[in-house]
């Protein structure tokens, strides 16, 4: 699994910790990847975001998995 943008999205939420937030989370169409999405109190402004690469299923534990 690889992480996407979580150090810049750490630091931005460092910045704003005090403030209340919406989150929301986004799947790739394929799920190859997943997204945090962080949003102002009010939800109208986008604030950060981070995310993760997933391994294609059929490499988990080096292992072929049937679907």
């Amino acid at each position: 699994m690889t992480t996407l943008g979580l150090d810049e999205s750490v630091e931005i939420l460092a910045r704003h910790r005090d403030d209340r937030s919406h989150t929301g989370i986004s799947d790739a169409a394929d799920h190859s990847r997943q997204f945090a999405l962080y949003f102002d109190a009010a939800g109208t402004e986008f604030v950060a975001c981070g995310g993760i690469e997933r391994e294609p299923s059929s490499k988990v534990g080096g292992q072929k998995l049937q679907l």
